[in-house]
C-alpha cells in the first residue's frame, strides 16, 4: 500500500513539475512574441520634429563629450533635446543654460572597487543593473516627453540597451545606437574573455543591440564589424569624432594670457619636490613665456620646459606606467649628458642644453589616478616633472592649444575604437605620440600627423628625436613638429564636428522613413563591403565598394 502511495506522490510531483515547466515556457513564449510584435512595428515618426532628441548615457554627462556634441548639433538644427545620465562634471555653459535642452539626472549607484574580490562584482553587478533598469525605464517612459529619436550611447550596454529598446518599441519611435566601443571587450578586460559574465554581456549586447534605425560607429573598422561580424540590422554609418571650432592652436600672446591665469608653476611647486625645475619668475613671466616690459609683446622663454599634455580616464585600458618608464629613460639620458665631463661648450650652449626639461600635464579623473600619483611622488626625476589637474571645459582646449606635443596611451579594449583625446589634440593643431593598435591608422598617420609607439623605449626615442636641440624660444623652427602641425591644419582641421554631423547624420534624420526602409533593405541584401582604404584624415563620408571594386556613395541603391 505504501508503495502505491509513493508512486502516486511521484506521479503528482512529476505532474506538477511538468505544469510549472509548461507555464514558464508559455510565459516566455508570450513575452518574446510580444517583444517580436513590438519590434516588427514601423516607427510612427517620419523625421525629427520639435520634440527632437532624447540622449541617453549611463555615465557622467559632463564627461561625455561626444554625446554633448550630438546635443549641441541637434540644438543648432532647431530641435529640442532631453539628456538622461549622471550628474558629475560641470557642463559647458552654452548647454547648461540653453532654453531648449533639459537634463534628467539618474541616481548613481556605488561601484565595486578594483581592489575588491571578484566575487563581490559577480554578486553586486546584477542587483545594480536591475535597480538602474527600473530607474532608467521610469525616467525615459514617464518623465521625458516622447521624442522622435532616442540616441543611446554604448557602452555601457547593461541595462541601457534592453531598457531603451523596450521604451522605443512601446512609443514606436526611432532608435539610434552610438557605438563608442563594445561593453563585452570592456568587461573582458576586467574579468577575462572566458568569464561567464563576459559571455553573458556578449550575448546581451548582440541580442539587444541587434536592431536600430541607425547604428553609428566611431571608425570604419568598427562599422565593418557591426555590419558583418555582428550582423546588426539597421543603417550602419561612420561618424568620426571631430573637435568643435573652439579647439585651435593659440598664438604666443594668447598662451601668455592663459598661463598667467592657470599658473602652471604653482602646480609644479605643489606636486613636485624638484625645486630646480622651475626657471626664475617675475610679474611679466609665465613658465613658458615672458614680456620684456609690462606692455611689450609676449615671446617664448629660452629657458622654458617643453609642455606635453596627456588626457586620461585613469583606467586599465591606458597603460600609464609606459609613459612613466619612457620619462624615466629620458631623464636618465639627460642626467648622463648633464655631467661636467660631457658638458662641452658649442656655439654658446652646453651639450646638456640639447636635452630640454619636460613638463607633463595630465588631465582627467578615474579609478587609478591616486595609485599613479603615489608612484609619481616616489620617482626621483631631475629633468622631468608630472603634474595632474582637472580643468574647466573652457580651459581644456586652451591647454592643448598651448602645448608642444600630445601623448595618447589609449590601447582600445576592442581594437576598433579611436581615442577622443587625439581628436581634441588635432583640433588644436597639436601633433601626438600615440600607442599603436590596428584601427589607429584611421586617425594617426605615422610621421605625417604624429608618431606611433608600442613600448616605453620607442616613446623615449621619439622624445629624444623631437626635442634634442629643440629651439625653445622658436618652436616653429623644429622642422618635424612644424611639418606635422601643417599637415593637421591642411587636412584634419578643415572639417569640424558640426560640418561632419551635418553631412553624415543630418540627412538621415531629415527623412527617417527612408532611412528606416533603406536599413531594412540593406540588412536583407548586404552585397557590398565597406571601403577600408579611406581613413579619417582622407574622408569623412562612408563610401561602399561593391564586389567588382566600384565605389558608390552610401546613399546609392544596391542591386543584387
Amino acid at each position: 500500500m505504501d508503495e502505491f502511495i509513493s508512486l502516486d506522490h511521484e506521479k503528482l510531483s512529476y505532474g506538477k513539475s511538468n505544469s510549472y515547466a509548461i507555464i514558464i515556457g508559455l510565459t516566455f513564449m508570450v513575452l518574446f512574441r510580444f517583444i517580436g510584435y513590438l519590434a516588427a512595428k514601423s516607427p510612427k515618426t517620419a523625421a525629427v520634429g520639435k520634440n527632437g532628441f532624447c540622449i541617453v548615457v549611463l555615465g557622467d554627462i559632463g564627461h561625455s563629450p561626444r554625446m554633448l556634441l550630438h546635443a549641441r548639433s541637434a540644438l543648432n538644427a532647431g530641435w529640442r533635446v532631453d539628456v538622461i545620465g549622471y550628474k558629475g562634471s560641470r557642463l559647458p555653459e552654452d548647454l547648461e543654460h540653453h532654453p531648449s535642452i533639459r537634463f534628467y539626472y539618474l541616481q548613481q549607484l556605488p561601484r565595486v572597487s578594483e581592489s575588491m574580490p571578484r566575487i563581490l562584482y559577480y554578486l553586486y553587478a546584477p542587483i545594480k543593473a536591475l535597480l538602474l533598469a527600473f530607474q532608467l525605464f521610469y525616467v525615459a517612459m514617464f518623465n521625458v516627453a516622447a521624442p522622435e529619436v532616442y540616441v543611446v550611447q554604448n557602452p555601457p550596454s547593461i541595462p541601457t540597451l534592453h531598457v531603451m529598446q523596450f521604451v522605443n518599441w512601446l512609443k514606436q519611435r526611432h532608435l539610434i545606437i552610438d557605438w563608442h566601443n563594445y561593453g563585452t571587450s570592456m568587461v573582458a578586460q576586467r574579468l577575462g574573455k572566458g568569464s561567464i559574465l563576459t559571455k553573458f554581456v556578449s550575448l546581451y549586447e548582440r541580442f539587444w543591440g541587434y536592431k536600430a534605425t541607425i547604428h553609428i560607429s566611431v571608425s570604419r573598422a568598427m562599422a565593418r564589424e557591426l555590419l558583418y561580424k555582428y550582423e546588426k540590422r539597421g543603417k550602419v554609418t561612420t561618424l568620426y569624432d571631430r573637435a568643435p571650432e573652439n579647439f585651435r592652436q593659440l598664438d604666443t600672446e594668447e598662451i601668455h594670457d592663459f598661463l598667467s591665469e592657470l599658473k602652471l608653476e604653482k602646480l609644479v611647486k605643489e606636486q613636485s619636490l624638484n625645486s630646480s625645475f622651475l626657471p626664475t619668475m617675475d610679474a611679466n613671466q609665465t613658465l613658458l613665456t615672458e614680456r620684456k616690459t609690462a606692455s611689450g609683446l609676449a615671446a617664448f622663454r629660452a629657458d622654458r620646459p617643453l609642455l606635453i599634455v596627456s588626457s586620461t580616464s585613469w583606467t586599465a585600458d591606458e597603460d600609464f606606467q609606459l609613459l612613466l618608464d619612457a620619462a624615466k629613460q629620458y631623464d636618465d639620458l639627460a642626467k648622463l649628458e648633464n655631467t661636467p665631463a660631457n658638458a662641452k661648450i658649442s656655439n654658446g650652449k652646453s651639450k646638456a642644453d640639447s636635452y630640454p626639461k619636460l613638463l607633463f600635464v595630465i588631465t582627467g579623473k578615474g579609478p587609478l589616478k591616486q595609485h599613479y600619483e603615489e608612484v609619481i611622488s616616489k620617482m626621483a626625476l631631475e629633468n622631468v616633472v608630472f603634474v595632474t589637474t582637472w580643468l574647466r571645459p573652457e580651459d581644456y582646449p586652451l591647454l592643448l592649444g598651448s602645448a608642444d606635443l600630445g601623448v595618447s596611451l589609449h590601447t582600445s579594449t576592442s581594437g576598433v575604437d579611436l581615442p577622443m583625446k587625439v581628436v581634441d589634440m588635432f583640433g588644436c593643431g597639436l601633433p601626438v605620440c600615440a600607442f599603436n593598435y590596428p584601427a589607429l591608422s584611421e586617425l594617426v598617420q605615422a610621421k605625417v600627423n604624429g608618431l606611433v609607439f608600442e613600448n616605453a623605449n620607442e616613446l623615449k626615442s621619439q622624445f629624444v628625436r623631437l626635442f634634442k636641440g629643440f629651439p625653445l624660444d622658436l618652436p616653429e623652427s623644429q622642422q618635424q613638429l612644424q611639418a606635422m602641425r601643417n599637415h593637421i591644419k591642411g587636412s584634419f582641421q578643415t572639417t569640424r564636428w558640426e560640418t561632419n554631423w551635418n553631412n553624415t547624420l543630418l540627412p538621415l534624420l531629415k527623412n527617417l522613413d527612408k532611412t528606416w526602409a533603406d536599413s531594412q533593405m540593406y540588412a536583407e541584401n548586404p552585397v557590398y563591403r565597406l571601403n577600408s582604404r579611406n581613413t579619417m584624415a582622407q574622408s569623412d563620408h562612408d563610401d561602399y565598394e561593391d564586389e567588382d571594386g566600384e565605389y558608390l556613395d552610401d546613399e546609392a541603391e544596391m542591386e543584387e
